[in-house]
């Protein structure tokens, strides 16, 4: 529980920083920005302490939810249900249901190409490796290296933050948010990353989420359409440059 205490304050903050102060706003703001980084900074100073709370390997108490939570991170998981939703979409004849899949998983990818840009960066070795949650590696491709930020948490909050940016309802945005909330206490509960790793991994998957759907929207995306080939799916969506 004292897990919970420290972390569930986090997470809710990044998830609410990346919110544009006006609906035009696509991308945080400058105040917003440093907002979330003194977020990153404060839960830098708990990582030590929540993770000596921890056993090695993780907890034992929730692992069951755990378990669960730790599918909504997966990024081929996520890529299923939207690649089903659109084909749904698709044959029921609801184009906008279908748009706004895509929609999603353009999100869901930008998020993973920051990810996977910050972790290869930083190179911050996980903490079932070390006591020490100041050690890092820039450049570093190695898993034992690649705990910031948490690609779960990216996911989950790239996925709540682009569904909640295509409904626009608070019965959507509500349990996504907690879904996701609990994906990134997951991660730490398991002794995969530290609590910066997950209070980061919110805020890039929020604002990536967020900000692709934003985008998308502002430059009038036209139908997105769906080729697949026995090697690839390829995905065209028209967007208007002025």
């Amino acid at each position: 529980m004292r897990l919970l205490r420290h972390i569930a304050p986090l997470l809710a903050l990044a998830a609410a920083l990346p919110r544009p102060a006006a609906a035009q706003d696509v991308w945080p703001s400058r105040r917003e920005t440093v907002a979330g980084a003194a977020l990153i900074g404060g839960a830098l100073l708990l990582d030590r302490t929540v993770a000596s709370g921890i056993p090695d390997g993780g907890g034992e108490r929730w692992k069951g939810v755990s378990d669960i939570a730790n599918y909504g991170g997966r990024p081929q998981w996520s890529a299923a249900l939207l690649g089903a939703t659109w084909g749904v979409a698709r044959v029921a004849g609801n184009r906008p249901l279908a748009d706004a899949a895509v929609h999603v998983g353009a999100g869901l990818a930008a998020g993973g190409v920051a990810n996977g840009l910050l972790k290869f960066g930083t190179g911050r070795t996980r903490p079932s490796r070390t006591d020490d949650p100041f050690r890092f590696h820039a450049l570093s491709s190695g898993n034992n290296r690649q705990s910031f930020p948490s690609g779960h948490a990216v996911v989950a909050f790239s996925l709540a933050s682009a569904v909640s940016e295509e409904a626009r309802r608070p019965w959507v945005t509500v349990p996504a948010y907690t879904a996701a909330a609990v994906v990134g206490w997951s991660r730490v509960y398991d002794d995969k990353h530290w609590t910066s790793d997950a209070v980061a991994g919110a805020l890039v998957g929020a604002a990536a989420g967020r900000g692709t759907v934003r985008l998308l929207h502002r430059r009038g995306a036209g139908r997105a359409t769906v080729a697949l080939t026995p090697s690839a799916i390829a995905v065209h969506l028209p967007i208007r440059i002025p």
